[in-house]
């Protein structure tokens, strides 16, 4: 591969949390430029969108969230995978470039997060916006929107895992093997939900969209 919009988006969900689908479609769509086809994995529910050309849907089955990860992972014929989840809600345009994927290459990275930087993490400077996740950082493995080695990123999911899981316990399962993880700093969705609940900042994105949310 070497164009950026062939590699697939994977959207990562379980059902009850279909009420964040239409709202995270709708922005993606309207702020992510040059991206490839989305694979939408839910437990069993099919999103409304499902009948769109650029979108696959993929039943996971119900159980531990690494199960069904993997399980919905496995039906992806990609080296390559986006990963990110349905309450990170886009919120300024971006546009997805093969210079991702140069870097990815050239690097020989495991994970290139393109995401808002955490003061939870320790990253040293590559370039003027390139990072490096040190070896021993927090949160190395971690689910904000990055580009995985899909292989790489299985390899570190254990089926009976939660998400909250697999960010702590995988991080620490890399920390004693090293990894070539990096980033790239760049704001452009934001967290919405807490506690399966959505958050002020949530709903100040639907008015500022003129959207509406219809769940909890």
């Amino acid at each position: 591969m070497n164009k950026i919009n062939t590699i697939p988006i994977v959207l990562h969900t379980m059902d009850s949390y279909s009420a964040y689908w239409d709202n995270w479609f709708k922005l993606f769509k309207k702020h992510v430029k040059n991206h490839g086809t989305i694979y939408f994995l839910t437990e069993d529910k099919e999103p409304d969108f499902s009948f769109f050309e650029d979108v696959v849907h993929i039943k996971t089955g119900y159980g531990d969230w690494g199960a069904r990860l993997l399980n919905g992972l496995s039906q992806i014929d990609s080296d390559l995978i986006f990963y990110m989840q349905e309450d990170f809600w886009a919120i300024k345009d971006i546009t997805l470039e093969d210079n991702f994927l140069e870097l990815f290459k050239n690097y020989k990275m495991d994970c290139l997060k393109i995401c808002l930087n955490s003061e939870l993490i320790s990253i040293s400077p590559i370039t003027k916006d390139l990072y490096k996740y040190d070896r021993y950082s927090p949160y190395s493995i971690s689910h904000q929107f990055a580009l995985w080695d899909k292989q790489y990123f299985m390899s570190n999911i254990k089926p009976n895992e939660s998400p909250w899981e697999n960010e702590i316990y995988g991080s620490n399962r890399i920390k004693e093997t090293g990894h070539n993880i990096y980033y790239i700093d760049n704001y452009w969705y934001q967290p919405v939900c807490s506690r399966g609940k959505l958050q002020p900042i949530g709903y100040d994105i639907l008015k500022n969209n003129n959207l509406k949310f219809y769940g909890r």
